[in-house]
């Protein structure tokens, strides 16, 4: 499964959070977020899929799967 976001920052915008919210709901600062977002790392792909669902929908979210034989 590939999951692709046209923005992190402006999903977590869309759900009316801020950055400083959402580093504290990880356990992590406000800089080790923007670290993870700028360096593209799958954990803060799924930690912020999981965040949209909680918070809100995942309509900013597309998600691509792929089936080979």
């Amino acid at each position: 499964m590939n999951i692709k976001y046209h923005s992190i920052k402006g999903e977590i915008k869309s759900l009316g959070l801020t950055n400083k919210k959402v580093a504290d709901m990880l356990g992590i600062t406000v800089q080790g977020l923007d670290y993870r977002i700028n360096q593209d790392l799958p954990t803060i792909h799924w930690a912020i899929y999981g965040i949209s669902n909680y918070f809100g929908d995942n309509n900013g979210i597309t998600l691509n799967a792929k089936i080979s034989d």
